[in-house]
């Protein structure tokens, strides 16, 4: 494979990831602008009775917090496995190159 055609290759890749990347986002915001349009109307709290109490309020902000805790570390998590693979890659793909310069230096 040339230098022209793997960087084609690359650049195919590339737009196709992007393409992926712009439907998930798609997909993202068309399912938001639907739950908006189910959002209930306001309706003014009758009596105090009927408001969630101050601890009521902090454990379903805690419940949240510690919801988005364990969410961010699987994604911080499958973002580690991702660049560690890169960086194997481009140290085999740097292997490779230098490989090729040695030999193409030893032959002429």
């Amino acid at each position: 494979m040339t230098y022209l055609e793997t960087l084609g290759k690359l650049q195919e890749q590339s737009l196709e990831a992007l393409k992926q990347v712009q439907a998930t986002q798609l997909a993202a915001l068309t399912t938001i602008g639907e739950l908006v349009s189910t959002v209930p109307p306001f309706r003014s709290a009758s009596t105090v009775a009927s408001l969630p109490t101050f601890a009521e309020l902090a454990e379903l902000n805690a419940a949240f917090v510690r919801s988005l805790l364990e969410q961010q570390n699987a994604y911080a998590s499958q973002l580690t496995g991702v660049f560690t693979a890169t960086q194997k890659n481009v140290v085999e793909a740097a292997e490779r190159v230098v490989q090729t310069a040695a030999t193409t230096a030893t032959a002429k």
